[in-house]
């Protein structure tokens, strides 16, 4: 069994958080429930130390959910005396099912950029995993230099 990556290792690119994602999870068989996994990235790459489950999470994106993570970014930009827009909010949908994207996949991938992305401007990033790989499905934006 590997261990999970330190908080301080910093995550800089789209292939490291995917990486990440993977060893956070440490993928080794199909998840039980269909979750819904939240982390945050500060501004240099290392990781606020929280990992936040939403388990039991509908194949169709619910809007108003994924609205009530903006105040769920606003409490944890608070814990960490910053601005929201200073944080990456990190999201991976587990789920059972091959590694490649399905529909419900790309439906959750439009959903958070509409509601999280273009509603709410927070910086995101979206990836599916299925208990065996983790595959980025909406990139972050830029990452800082």
């Amino acid at each position: 069994m590997s261990t999970r990556p330190s908080p301080d290792v910093r995550t800089t690119s789209d292939a490291e958080l995917t990486e990440r994602w993977a060893a956070l999870l440490q993928l080794d068989g199909p998840p039980v429930r269909r979750s819904l996994w939240l982390t945050w990235l500060r501004r240099d790459g290392t990781m606020v130390p929280l990992l936040i489950p939403v388990d039991d999470v509908p194949l169709e994106p619910d809007r108003e959910v994924l609205g009530n993570l903006t105040l769920l970014h606003q409490t944890v930009a608070g814990s960490e005396d910053v601005d929201p827009g200073e944080l990456h909010l990190a999201m991976l949908v587990e789920r059972r099912g091959p590694a490649g994207l399905s529909p419900d996949d790309h439906a959750w991938s439009s959903a958070v950029e509409a509601v999280l992305r273009d509603r709410a401007g927070l910086d995101c990033s979206l990836h599916v995993g299925n208990g065996r790989a983790a595959v980025s499905v909406l990139p972050r934006g830029q990452w800082p230099a």
